[in-house]
């Protein structure tokens, strides 16, 4: 779900570097509005003040960026652009909720170790015929269990396996290349899963919330999953021949490396009480968003539960089966009978992520309604005489751009106004620029520092940069591609 980077180097040291990024901010905000952009209302040069205010004080992190997302709340209503209850509102975005709900439901997994009985089940389907295909079932259970829950969470959670699984190739030159691929792959899996389903990672609930906001659009779980799904599909496997291609080797494992991965996945024990009420209500809630909506078949209409409960939202169905996993009591290992969750666990969530979601959405409804975003739409109509393809492959170069170098939550946030106005001038839909934008958000591959996986896989000390750039920017472009082509092809269709 959440996809974070935790960019605060300059809380750790603080001094000169720091003040200089807190005073920029603000300076940026005076310069712009004093040199008042032609075309644009004062207003609107305020908001355009703020927002690159947010962006400066993002990618520099002098204070967190959660805080950084309250801007909105402050200033707008000090420089007159909207009143308190406008600047608020768009952080009770309905979609934030359903991010909550993700949330809480990945707290409760985590708390009785489910996702990790998840992620051996599936290495142990895929088998261990050899090392590369290992490599390859590894990668299939983080990019499942990244469709449901954080890809920072999902990497943390499966590269200590990873590295359990890894120790087995044995010491080879073979060996330590297919260690290389199995950590690479841990961190780009993480954020291929992310892009399957809508609450896979925040670019994909900001661009939710910003279709109804900016086009007027409901784009609902299953509806995203129909594009979303198939990208990550085609994605996981090109990713994997890329890393055998990049990585060669072989390596057959001996009977006692599976018989310590036999052993790894009974240590879990038998499913019983609280990990079994937890996936039971992980499983209902994902089957519950998947038949929230009636599906018209042609021939046929399979009902949906919006027939019985018209205003059932899939925010509406996370809370439902975030609040089972607190009503719930189930015999705990210890004996005890337990909640599935407590405010323990809950309030460890990365509360900060729902900030950034609500200060996105507040600058993007000011951008829209002041005019700001069809300014800098205009400014980038230099796309407009390239043919649709070329449009397509020219936002994607730029997006792909920004997501490595900055977190992609807030390249989705600030990216949805500019791209919506954009779509105006060229003639496309909205829809479809916006998809595609929020798609290759996650396509940050190539620096440790594009996302919160690269960073972790990184941070194990097993891999170097050099490697990381090489395969992520080969990756880079053929997941480019790969958008590009689904979402110029179906995209419209889909949505």
């Amino acid at each position: 779900m959440a996809d974070r980077r935790e960019s605060e180097a300059l809380l750790d040291k603080p001094g000169a570097g720091r003040l200089v990024a807190l005073a920029a901010g603000p300076l940026i905000l005076v310069a712009i509005t004093s040199l008042s952009p032609a075309g644009l209302t004062p207003a609107g040069a305020r908001v355009l003040g703020v927002a690159a205010w947010m962006t400066v004080w993002w990618l520099t992190g002098p204070i967190p960026l959660g805080a950084t997302a309250l801007l909105p709340l402050v200033l707008f209503p000090v420089l007159g652009v909207a009143s308190p209850r406008e600047a608020a509102t768009p952080y009770a975005n309905e979609f934030i909720f359903l991010f909550l709900a993700g949330f809480m439901l990945a707290a409760a997994l985590e708390r009785w170790n489910a996702h990790a009985r998840v992620a051996y089940a599936i290495v142990g389907t895929v088998g261990t015929a050899g090392a590369r295909r290992v490599v390859f079932g590894v990668m299939v259970a983080t990019a499942f269990i990244s469709l449901w829950i954080s890809n920072t969470a999902t990497t943390a959670m499966m590269y200590p396996i990873a590295l359990a699984v890894g120790a087995l190739f044995g010491t080879s030159r073979d060996a330590d290349n297919l260690r290389t691929a199995l950590m690479l792959g841990i961190a780009y899996a993480a954020s291929i899963g992310g892009m399957g389903t809508l609450i896979g990672t925040p670019p994909n609930l900001i661009f939710a919330g910003a279709a109804r906001e900016l086009a007027g659009a409901d784009i609902d779980f299953v509806s995203f999953m129909a594009i979303g799904l198939p990208v990550a599909a085609i994605l996981l496997p090109v990713c994997w021949l890329l890393l055998m291609a990049l990585f060669p080797g072989r390596v057959t494992f001996t009977d006692d490396a599976r018989e310590e991965l036999r052993l790894k996945r009974a240590a879990l024990g038998p499913l019983k009480g609280t990990e079994r009420a937890a996936l039971a209500i992980f499983a209902a809630t994902a089957v519950a968003w998947v038949i929230r909506e009636p599906k018209d078949l042609g021939i046929v209409r399979l009902p949906g539960l919006t027939d019985l409960v018209p205003r059932l939202t899939d925010a509406s169905v996370g809370l439902i089966g975030a609040l089972a996993m607190f009503i719930i009591v189930a015999r705990a290992p210890d004996g005890k009978r337990k909640p599935v969750l407590t405010w323990n666990e809950a309030r460890g969530i990365p509360w900060e992520v729902l900030l950034i979601y609500g200060g996105g959405f507040s600058f993007a409804t000011a951008m829209e309604v002041q005019g700001v975003a069809a300014w800098l739409g205009n400014i980038m109509t230099g796309f407009s005489g390239w043919p649709t393809i070329g449009i397509f492959f020219g936002v994607a170069a730029i997006i792909l751009l920004l997501t490595e170098l900055a977190s992609n939550t807030t390249v989705a946030a600030m990216a949805m106004p500019i791209v919506a106005s954009l779509a105006d001038a060229v003639g496309q839909p909205r829809l479809t620029l916006m998809l595609l934008t929020t798609l290759v958000a996650s396509a940050g591959f190539a620096l440790p520092t594009a996302t919160a996986p690269n960073i972790i896989v990184f941070g194990s000390g097993t891999i170097t940069v050099r490697q990381m750039v090489r395969a992520g920017l080969l990756l880079d472009v053929l997941a480019v591609i790969v958008v590009v082509l689904a979402v110029f092809l179906f995209g419209s269709r889909l949505l």
